[in-house]
């Protein structure tokens, strides 16, 4: 997070991409920044190693090719939406450690960008945080790769605001948004915060938001304690930004956030995978912010097919399309619910109904009265004189009618 102190430690960036992850260790070498060579495309089913984290030099590429669909693409599932969009035309904004434009998947999709900590551009990236968060927004499909972006159309606008260190200076974050918002990016993508804006940090989000960009924000990756739940973030805490959590594999959520976190969505943050910042090859990350990327790459696919949309209107499409939860939303660890991106592009109506808290309780319907055998007997033997009566008078009128046709002599 971004205390009121000089710098962020280079622990944050790292960490909210990569607690929690498991699978296998990259070698010493690796750690170190040394590119790793990459090897044979593993089979089906082995997990990318973690984005590692560097202490000189640069992360490298990964070992490991994802050859089939990661789980959070599966999930997600953008391909069923192609055929109306794929971002084209829209501007994503990643505001990080800068994204790698050497990135297989994402050769020409990168502009330079802007670096807020000194001179230069923001299309590099040795950290490889940014370059991963933008894979999941904006990947272009390559072939023997599973993964692949949301909105594989779109644009990324890379702005880094952490030194080569890991580190984010003071008002790094707000000079940041100020120049994403002067590039007229549709769509801010923020993967962390701070538990104590500045107002020039405010203003810079408030500025964003009147020119109609779409922001969206990780909630706090840190553990919670006790039963209240991490400290709140800024700017995923604005009522104005969409602030996204994660959830796993079993759909449970992977933060515990209090209401002051105004939770507005969930998606896929744990054990996702995406791009290395060179190579074919991929990492294992995890985190809020992973979560927030699948959420901005969502907002770029409906910034281009409903382009009149304001920012607001596209959250709130955003908003109601979720997978509710059960009773009244938003609840404040999950906000809306899940993302569901198939139903933000293609629904028709969405409504502002909540679903019930419990299932329908049937009518209770009148007891029925005892029945009394003395008058079922009498009706039986009051119905079987009349009809009686009107078989002796059928036929009576039979007889006649045969006699006039002269059935006897």
């Amino acid at each position: 997070m971004i205390r009121p102190c000089r710098l962020l430690p280079r622990a944050l960036l790292a960490a909210v991409l990569l607690s929690g992850v498991t699978g296998a260790v990259l070698p010493e070498s690796a750690q170190a920044g040394a590119s790793v060579p990459l090897g044979e495309k593993v089979a089906s089913g082995t997990e990318p190693p973690a984005l590692p984290k560097v202490t000189k030099g640069c992360v490298g590429p990964s070992p490991t090719v994802a050859e089939t669909p990661p789980w959070a693409v599966r999930r997600m599932l953008p391909s069923a939406v192609w055929p109306l969009t794929r971002g084209d035309g829209v501007l994503v904004a990643v505001i990080d450690s800068g994204v790698s434009a050497a990135a297989t998947g994402l050769k020409g999709a990168v502009r330079s960008g802007t670096d807020v900590t000194q001179p230069g551009s923001g299309d590099r990236d040795c950290i490889g945080r940014g370059t991963a968060l933008a894979g999941i927004v904006a990947a272009r499909p390559i072939t023997g790769s599973g993964f692949v972006g949301v909105a594989p159309g779109a644009t990324i606008l890379p702005v880094r605001v952490a030194t080569g260190k890991g580190e984010v200076p003071d008002d790094a974050l707000a000079a940041g948004i100020r120049a994403a918002t002067a590039a007229k990016a549709d769509v801010i993508l923020i993967g962390f915060g701070t538990e104590t804006p500045t107002a020039g940090l405010r203003s810079a989000v408030r500025e964003a938001i009147s020119r109609d960009i779409v922001v969206v924000a990780a909630i706090s990756g840190e553990k919670a304690t006790g039963t209240e739940g991490s400290t709140p973030w800024y700017p995923a805490s604005d009522p104005d930004v969409l602030a996204v959590g994660g959830f796993d594999l079993k759909g449970v959520p992977t933060e515990l956030a209090p209401p002051a976190a105004g939770v507005d969505l969930l998606a896929p943050g744990a054990g996702a995978v995406s791009l290395a910042p060179k190579g074919p090859g991929h990492y294992s990350v995890t985190g809020p912010a992973v979560a927030a990327a699948y959420a901005a790459g969502a907002a770029a696919l409906v910034r281009a097919y409903f382009p009149n949309l304001t920012q607001a209107q596209v959250r709130h499409r955003l908003e109601l399309a979720a997978e509710h939860p059960l009773g009244t939303w938003p609840v404040a660890s999950v906000g809306y619910g899940t993302l569901d991106l198939y139903k933000a592009m293609t629904a028709v109506e969405l409504s502002e109904a909540t679903l019930p808290t419990q299932a329908p309780v049937s009518p209770v319907l009148p007891a029925v009265p005892p029945i009394d055998l003395r008058k079922v007997i009498a009706a039986a033997v009051a119905g079987g004189v009349i009809g009686l009566a009107g078989l002796v008078h059928l036929s009576m009128v039979t007889v006649r009618w045969g006699r006039r046709r002269r059935w006897r002599s």
